[in-house]
């Protein structure tokens, strides 16, 4: 069944290259523009949320072209569908240990 599957889905070739062109240019961008963007972002006020804005989008970017070069190399996360051996749950029956009282000095 596995090797079916493996044969039936299609690799992401083309939103692999678009998110890698992408993570380039912003790269690019950020280090071609090392001193206007740190002018910008030391503005204060409401300046102050673009490098946590800027982080997040060249991290979802990056993060997206990460994941589809795996996928394109064809490795995967394992997949709890495709498992062929139920997971087997074992209880143990154990005392349970009784709680000691504590001695306490009385005044």
């Amino acid at each position: 069944m596995a090797q079916n599957y493996e044969k039936l889905k299609k690799k992401p070739v083309g939103k692999m290259i678009a998110f890698g062109i992408a993570s380039a240019a912003l790269y690019t961008t950020l280090l071609m523009n090392q001193s206007a963007i740190t002018a910008l972002f030391t503005r204060g006020l409401w300046y102050a949320a673009l490098p946590i804005a800027t982080a997040f989008a060249i991290s979802f970017v990056h993060g997206s072209f990460t994941s589809y070069f795996w996928s394109v190399m064809g490795i995967e996360a394992t997949k709890k569908s495709l498992r062929t051996q139920p997971e087997v749950t074992r209880t143990y029956d154990r005392e349970r240990p009784q709680p000691q009282p504590r001695l306490r000095a009385r005044v």
